[in-house]
């Protein structure tokens, strides 16, 4: 079937135009500030691999010392992160909130 001028071209042949976030390429500096933060990771390993005796409650193990800052930063950051949470209730009332302002 040929298209005339002045036809309303069909549904179905109109591409989705990307948005101008969408389009853009390169790097961004999210991506930049997290090899960075990657290669001071990699720089403290390094310069902590030593082994020390690490006092737990009922037991001493020797470990390195970035593992022991590592896994305390994360499970500081588990607590954290499980202590700030709301509570289901209250997400259910910043929800409900929200749907109704809009």
């Amino acid at each position: 079937m040929r298209r005339h001028e002045g036809d309303e071209p069909d549904r179905g042949d109109e591409r989705p135009i990307p948005s101008e976030a969408g389009s853009r390429r390169g790097i961004s500096v999210a991506q930049v500030l997290a090899v960075i933060a990657v290669i001071l990771l990699v720089i403290f390993a390094i310069a902590n691999s030593r082994r020390v005796d690490v006092n737990f409650l009922f037991f001493t193990s020797r470990a390195r010392v970035v593992t022991v800052i590592v896994l305390s930063a994360i499970l500081g950051f588990v607590i954290g992160y499980y202590v700030g949470r709301p509570r289901r209730a209250d997400r259910k009332l910043l929800r409900d909130f929200r749907q109704r302002k809009d």
